[in-house]
C-alpha cells in the first residue's frame, strides 16, 4: 500500500511535468515531507475544456454517493486488480483519472517486533507521477475534492520491503491516463504492471511514523539496527 509520500516540488516544476501551459490559481500547498492521508497535495487532471491544470485535491476518496467525508479516510488506496470493478472506484476509474506528483513514498518492512520505515525514490532522483482518481462530494455544499492513489504488485527490487507499490505512469503514458477515450483495456495495463525503477531505497527514522514531524531530516538515511535490539530502531 502507499500510506505516506513526498512531495516537494515547485508548482513551475508540475507544470513543466505536465506540459500545463496555462496555470490555474496558485495552491498555496507547503512542501509534503511526510504526507498522510486527509491532507491537501497537488494532483493534475483535465479540466472540463480538457485542458490539463494542477489543482488541489485532499487525500482520501470519498464517492459522490458517500453519506459523509468519512468514508475518505478507508479509501486512501485503491487495488490495480479490482479498481475498474469496485462500485467506490469504478466510476472514477472510467472519467475521472488524475496524476498525484511525488518525489518518492514510504513503507514499512516488518522486523522482529517491529518495523522498519524504509523512504523509496527514482535512483535518478527525478519526480514519479502516482496513478489516482479523483472525485467530487458536494453533499454539505463545499465541492470537497478527494482523491486515491492506485497500487500494485510490488516490483522485484521492492518485495523484501512490502509486497505493494504505488502504480506509476511513465511520461510517455500521461496523455493515455488523462484521456477520458481511453480504453478500460489499455487503462488496466498501465496500473497492473508494475515500475521497476530503478528505486534508491533508504532506511530512515521512526520519527516518520508521527505525521507531526514534517521537515526534510524525515528523509536522512538511519542505522539499522539488530531485530532482536529492544528499541529496534534509531528515532
Amino acid at each position: 500500500m502507499c500510506g505516506r509520500f513526498t512531495q516537494q516540488l515547485t508548482e513551475g516544476e508540475m507544470h513543466d511535468l505536465y506540459d500545463v501551459t496555462q496555470p490555474a490559481l496558485p495552491l498555496d500547498l507547503p512542501p509534503r515531507y511526510n504526507g498522510a492521508p486527509t491532507q491537501n497535495f497537488a494532483a493534475c487532471r483535465l479540466d472540463e475544456t480538457g485542458r490539463r491544470v494542477v489543482t488541489r485535491l485532499r487525500w482520501g476518496l470519498v464517492p459522490f454517493w458517500a453519506k459523509d467525508v468519512g468514508m475518505g479516510a478507508r479509501l486512501i488506496n485503491a487495488r490495480a486488480e479490482t479498481v475498474g470493478d469496485k462500485p467506490a472506484y469504478r466510476e472514477a476509474f472510467r472519467v475521472r483519472r488524475c496524476l498525484v506528483p511525488a518525489n518518492g513514498w514510504f513503507e514499512w518492512q516488518r522486523a522482529g517486533r517491529g518495523k522498519q520505515p524504509w523512504f523509496v525514490a527514482l535512483a535518478d532522483g527525478s519526480p514519479v507521477s502516482f496513478a489516482a482518481l479523483w472525485e467530487r462530494w458536494d453533499k454539505a455544499g463545499d465541492g470537497l475534492e478527494t482523491f486515491t492513489i492506485i497500487t500494485t504488485e510490488a516490483c522485484e527490487s521492492l518485495t523484501d520491503i512490502h509486497h505493494r507499490q504505488p502504480a506509476i505512469i511513465h511520461t510517455d503514458h500521461v496523455a493515455d491516463w488523462l484521456d477520458p477515450a481511453s480504453r478500460p483495456e489499455q487503462l488496466l495495463d498501465l496500473v497492473r504492471k508494475p515500475c521497476a525503477g530503478p528505486f534508491e531505497k533508504r532506511p530512515v527514522s521512526t520519527r516518520v511514523n508521527s505525521v507531526a514531524n514534517n521537515d526534510a531530516t524525515i528523509l536522512t538515511p538511519a542505522r539499522l539496527r539488530r531485530t532482536s535490539e529492544p528499541g529496534l530502531f534509531d528515532r
